[in-house]
Order: C-alpha cells, then structure tokens, then sequence
C-alpha cells in the first residue's frame, strides 16, 4: 500500500489484520473470526480499532457504521474501510 494510492480491499484487510493479531494477542487471527460476540476483543478494543482505521486510513467512522457487522470480523472492517476509502 502506498500513500498515493487507494488501497485494494486485500491490502486493507491485511493492515487491519495485522493490528487486531498485535491487539489481540493472537498472531493467527481468521477474517472471518468474530472478534467481539467471539470474546477476542472487548468493548475498549473496538474503541481501539475506531481510532486506527480512521487514523491509519483517513477515513471518518460514522455513527451509523457502529454496528457489531463493521467491527466483529478483519472482513467486516476491511469492507467498511474499503467503502469509506471509496466515499
């Protein structure tokens, strides 16, 4: 991922992957994985994970994308980055 280009859906979840696993302590994280209903993450850690999409990414997380679907999988917050970044 370069800073001048838009980054794929792959390339987001790869970064957001590689966060959750240094979160999380768990190096093998699935992107299919359900991260908070599953108990990998709590309630602070999704705060967490708020914080470095929109720092990481440039993009704002809106009210109505604090949904448990956007933040309880990488495949469910690479997909909400990727349509941020598209936005």
């Amino acid at each position: 991922m370069t800073a001048q280009s838009t980054p794929t859906n792959e390339e987001i979840a790869a970064v957001v992957r590689e966060f959750i696993a240094r979160l999380s302590g768990h190096p093998d994280i699935e992107d299919d994985w359900p991260l908070i209903s599953g108990g990998v993450l709590d309630s602070i850690a999704a705060v967490q994970m708020v914080d470095f999409v929109e720092r990481t990414f440039h993009v704002e997380v809106a009210d109505e994308d604090l949904e448990l679907l956007n933040f309880d999988s990488v495949r469910g917050l690479a997909a909400l980055v990727t349509r941020r970044v598209a936005a």
